[in-house]
């Protein structure tokens, strides 16, 4: 079989030569030992044509000559675009025509499905099928979230009721706006924690502290401060809204992807821990002062260890045990018809038993706290509150926390329910959603939302189909604000802690630690990192932190990208990294390296000293063994894995060839895709090194150099004869006069030994006039002098 090696040159007096293979590639051969096919099996199809012609096609040899000019712009715009998805301005151009065409194309329903999402899934809604299921899920989910919005308002620092009007209108508002179908949004552990340490920080440094119970003129100073704290986690929710329609708008949805799984997990455990023990204080009985950080929650625990109260503690951890043990008979018998519904039960059987053990025993007089005060009906609106932001500079740190912790959390539960259902997230769509039921939140007297990842999950078992589930479970919450508000004022404080603590148990991800140490020590290390700092420092600088190390692990791989040597693989045309394929060939004289990159202003001095490095490398071993031309005459850069270069790639990508030029060292490019190229032929780049040396593939290139340095061997090898044949005469020449100076001394002295030197040195045909002059002479004389003496004779 013959390799096609393909000319780049676009002369037609190219010196590149088509070359047999036949050592190096297998033909491909009918098996000649196999039976006898059916005439089915030998009847031709338009695959075995296809075949026959490619192997007609190489067996030809014929070159292919392959030029690769600037991009010819078209004019059709659906083509146009299509390069690069890593380079910023194709990214831009692509959004932009995008939206053009969605505009021109959409219909109206088309426009009402993008502003709500819920009428895409009630096109295809089977009411007769999944009404039931939607319904049943939203009962099971409400009955949920009334305990556990209540707990984690608490854990908030705002009054209970928070928790219940986060719950109402947001959840109206996602179930018509949101993307996901089974996602369950509302009050979550995490977003309420990282909400009371801003919040109360911002308080702290505005000369605002939370003042402690007992002291003088404390319910005053309590309501100026619960005043004023609520009104800034309203307009937290409201900025936290706009933030996220803001995001959508712009399709900004990919910045979660900076954020590493081993991050978040280690940044979410630790925060799982601090949540757990700011709702200790609710079990064991006592005031604990809150703290961001371990070493000073665990020393306030235990200073004032002397007020432990046993009745709170046995009725908190008796909560706590019924929840976990549900939760452990629901995950074992999953499958039986009554226990695979106690998880989802479960908080609603603690706070059914403690109303009604509360009935019979009076909480308060035990010092058991309990939440007392619910005011009835439906939220009012808060609009006014919202709007009224005077220290936005104060709350953007808080915003930016609660919307990347918020749609990280909710994001993740969402896709990965929509992969079971066989639908897709739309990361915008599901911003705008979720922005939508935050600024809700805040025209609403609530607090910041997201999604939940045990509600989802619940939903998601009980059959949640579509949206109409998120409007059940809402319409129960209404109705409890309506007419069970005195019910659920009988509710003990630790009865929601317990509820808390037994929700945050499963985010401490200590089996992804382990499984990290065994298959990747440096994200087992990025882990402890987040993990550490966010239990040590607060969950703020935890958060920071969490994400300064993504972004330095971004960087990082992308200032230093991934570059590799190739080789050819035997009996193909395929050049493959040669650490992977140590059965891969190299040539001498030829480097071929891979950027497996961009090559922007980040890694441009990266590229270039890994490239000096491999050639530095190359010719350490060229002369290690001893070859008799320890140099390297081209170095070939493949590009196929380079989606853009800049402005500072180019400079750089310039002076490598200035460089090696110096050197004799010609540099090449394989594979360039258009964006590249363009940007090559617009800087200059393709003149300066010439269009001959830009090849489609690194085999072309090779094709290429090879026969150039076997040319270049060549016309050295020729000239080397010439020179050894002249020398030769020269040698034969002087032999002669030296035997001539026996017979004719006196001519043979009047020849300087100057001259010798340089008839030896030079040839005849280098030597001065009077060298050639005396030597003419000499043989003239020769010749007469042999042909007297021969007369004589």
């Amino acid at each position: 079989m013959t390799s096609l090696r393909t000319p780049t040159n676009n002369d037609d007096n190219s010196n590149t030569n088509i070359t047999n293979n036949d050592e190096y590639l297998t033909p491909i051969r009918d098996n000649e030992n196999s039976s006898s096919s059916s005439q089915a099996s030998a009847r031709p199809t338009s695959h075995k044509r296809h075949l026959e012609r490619i192997q007609q096609d190489c067996a030809k040899g014929k070159p292919t000559i392959h030029r690769v000019y600037g991009l010819q712009h078209d004019d059709d715009e659906s083509t146009s675009y299509t390069t690069a998805a890593g380079d910023p301005e194709s990214w831009m151009k692509r959004h932009h025509h995008a939206l053009k065409k969605s505009i021109q194309q959409k219909s109206c329903l088309d426009f009402l499905q993008c502003l709500l999402p819920m009428v895409s899934w009630l096109k295809v809604y089977q009411w007769k099928d999944h009404l039931i299921t939607d319904i049943i899920a939203g009962l099971t989910v409400g009955v949920m979230i009334i305990p556990q919005s209540m707990s984690y308002a608490k854990l908030a620092g705002l009054p209970v009721e928070f928790g219940l009007y986060s719950s109402l209108v947001p959840i109206y508002a996602y179930a018509f706006f949101g993307s996901s179908r089974q996602l369950a949004v509302g009050p979550v552990a995490l977003v309420s924690l990282i909400l009371n340490n801003g919040l109360t920080l911002l308080m702290r440094n505005n000369g605002m502290e939370r003042p402690d119970e007992g002291s003088e003129g404390y319910e005053q100073l309590y309501d100026e401060y619960m005043a004023t704290y609520s009104k800034l986690a309203i307009q937290t929710s409201f900025l936290v809204g706009c933030m996220y329609i803001l995001m959508g708008v712009l399709k900004l949805g990919f910045i979660t992807i900076f954020l590493s799984h081993a991050v978040i997990s280690g940044f979410t455990s630790a925060a799982a821990i601090l949540i757990g023990l700011s709702q200790i204080k609710y079990v064991l009985g006592y005031d604990i002062p809150s703290d961001k950080s371990l070493h000073k929650i665990l020393y306030n625990i235990f200073r004032n260890i002397g007020n432990f109260n046993y009745k709170t503690f046995l009725l908190g951890m008796s909560c706590l045990g019924t929840l976990l043990g549900m939760k452990f008979l629901a995950k074992k018998y999953d499958t039986h018809p009554v226990w695979k519904w106690s998880r989802a039960a479960a908080p609603l059987v603690v706070t059914v038993a403690t109303i009604l053990l509360a009935l019979g025993i009076d909480f308060e007089a035990e010092g058991i706290k309990t939440i007392q005060d619910i005011p009835s009906g439906f939220p009012k609106f808060t609009g006014g509150l919202a709007v009224d932001i005077q220290n936005f500079g104060d709350l953007a740190i808080l915003v930016i926390s609660i919307v990347v912790v918020g749609f990280m959390e909710s994001i993740a539960i969402a896709k990965q329910l929509a992969s079971k259902h066989n639908y897709e997230i739309d990361s915008s769509k599901e911003l705008i959603g979720l922005g939508m039921a935050n600024l809700s939140a805040g025209l609403f007297g609530g607090y910041p939302i997201t999604g939940s990842f045990s509600r989802s999950a619940v939903n998601n078992e009980a059959g949640a189909k579509s949206g109409i589930s998120s409007i059940v479970t809402a319409t129960l919450v209404a109705l409890v604000l309506l007419f069970m508000t005195p019910v659920f004022e009988l509710l003990s404080l630790p009865t929601l802690a317990s509820i808390v603590i037994s929700g945050v148990i499963s985010l401490v991800d200590y089996e992804e630690a382990i499984y990290l140490w065994r298959v990747h020590k440096f994200d087992f290390g990025v882990w402890n990192f987040a993990f550490l700092g966010t239990l040590f420092l607060g969950v703020e600088l935890g958060l920071l932190i969490s994400v300064g190390l993504s972004l330095f692990l971004v960087i990082f791989e992308s200032a230093y990208p991934h570059t590799a040597i190739l080789g050819r693989l035997p009996g193909t045309t395929e050049y493959r990294n040669i650490k992977n394929y140590r059965q891969a060939e190299r040539y001498d004289g030829v480097v071929v390296v891979r950027v497996d990159a961009p090559i922007y202003f980040a890694n441009t001095q990266s590229v270039r000293e890994k490239v000096q490095k491999y050639v530095n490398k190359e010719i350490a071993s060229l002369e290690y063994r001893k070859k008799p031309d320890p140099t390297i005459h081209f170095v070939i850069i493949e590009l196929s894995a380079c989606s853009h270069v800049d402005t500072s790639a180019l400079h750089i990508l310039k002076d490598m060839i200035k460089i090696y030029k110096h050197r004799d060292i010609q540099l090449c490019f394989s594979n360039p895709n258009g964006t590249v190229m363009e940007r090559f032929v617009q800087s200059g780049l393709v003149t300066q090194l010439g269009e001959q040396y830009i090849f489609v593939s690194t085999h072309d290139a090779m094709d290429s150099c090879l026969a150039a340095m076997h040319t270049d061997e060549v016309n050295k090898w020729s000239q080397h004869q010439q020179e050894e044949e002249v020398i030769t005469k020269s040698a034969a020449n002087v032999v002669k006069v030296g035997s001539e100076r026996e017979i004719f001394p006196l001519l043979s002295m009047e020849m300087s030994q100057h001259d010798l030197g340089i008839s030896l040195g030079l040839g005849l045909e280098q030597a001065s006039p009077k060298n050639n002059a005396g030597v003419g002479l000499v043989l003239e004389d020769e010749e007469s002098g042999l042909n007297g003496h021969a007369k004589s004779n």
